[in-house]
């Protein structure tokens, strides 16, 4: 999230690095105020914190925190049959209505700010942080010599409360919002009537119909992919892959490799699927040849810092393929 060097580090700026650095939030609104007014931009906020004794504690002599080349690998089933992707999806699918019912905001961006009794007053700040996606999207369709222009269909998948797909409505003349939650769908729509967008269409994912879109042109998806199983990502992606129009775009981000972690069907259905917020990875390996078989090329591969509070533990990558044929 890029600084204002006219008035230092941001308050949300601080509140990710205390997760990033510390695993934890920062102690009050005094911790936050006295960072904005010792650390003037980025830079200084991260040495401030890298030289920290609870960085040194929690982190060790690694101070950039990446998890080490010979790391073993997860071992992940990445297939499931018709039945189980359906029962694993409708289990996660009723953890998000519950969640949308409960605690809409906050269970997009979990800060305290955004819980149900504080949201009123801060309604405006939850929906203008989704424009740091907007600039992430910008560049990185730059950096593959493609704008926003090029495109005309847009997909937000898994777009909750319209906090990003307000920013996209903004940016294409066609905007679909997919979100498996009937609650956070409601809030979503109630947002676009106020906004005035006739241009953006939400629709619910079920289950049974886990890409309800037949085609599109730019496909973009973040924080959403990884709470599901990894064969319903992956189906997901599959469908996905083949509803983009040749040299449409997708963006997507997902943990490729988690500290200790691995999934295979049969235990995790004996288990309690759905019963909270889930934490997936699918070995990079994986998506790179299901993008290839549908006939997509990767033009852009970046190491992300989305999987807040799992330093040295975790790997997120946001993949940028285009299609090709």
């Amino acid at each position: 999230m890029p600084s204002d060097p006219r008035r230092g580090v941001t308050r949300e700026q601080i509140i990710l690095a205390y997760r990033l650095c510390f695993g934890r939030d920062p102690e009050d609104e005094a911790v936050i105020e006295a960072g904005q007014a010792a650390w003037p931009d980025l830079e200084s906020m991260g040495r401030a914190m890298a030289v920290s004794p609870e960085f040194g504690a929690r982190h060790g002599s690694n101070v950039h925190a990446l998890p080490p080349l010979d790391a073993p690998g997860n071992l992940v089933e990445t297939e499931a049959d018709p039945a189980t992707l359906q029962f694993m999806a409708g289990r996660i699918g009723g953890y998000w209505n519950r969640a949308g019912e409960a605690a809409p905001h906050w269970s997009v961006l979990t800060e305290e700010r955004f819980l149900p009794e504080n949201i009123a007053a801060n309604l405006e700040a939850f929906y203008a942080s989704g424009a740091w996606d907007a600039q992430v999207l910008d560049a990185t369709l730059a950096r593959i010599g493609r704008r926003a222009e090029q495109f005309e269909h847009c997909v937000d998948y898994g777009c909750g409360v319209g906090r990003v797909t307000l920013q996209m409505a903004r940016r294409f003349p066609q905007v679909t919002g997919l979100d498996i939650s009937a609650p956070h769908l409601h809030l979503a729509g109630e947002t676009f009537r106020r906004a005035g967008y006739e241009h953006v269409t939400l629709t619910q994912v079920t289950p049974d119909h886990l890409m309800p879109v037949e085609s599109c042109d730019l496909w973009y998806s973040r924080i959403v992919l990884q709470h599901c199983p990894p064969p319903v990502t992956m189906n997901i992606l599959r469908h996905a892959f083949r509803a983009l129009n040749q040299g449409g775009v997708v963006i997507f981000q997902l943990p490729v490799w988690l500290q200790g972690y691995s999934f295979h069907v049969q235990p995790y259905l004996a288990g309690s699927p759905g019963a909270e917020m889930e934490m997936h990875a699918i070995p990079q390996r994986a998506i790179l040849e299901l993008a290839d078989w549908q006939g997509l090329v990767l033009r852009d591969l970046r190491e992300d810092n989305f999987l807040i509070g799992r330093p040295a533990g975790a790997v997120s990558n946001t993949f940028t393929f285009e299609k090709i044929r």
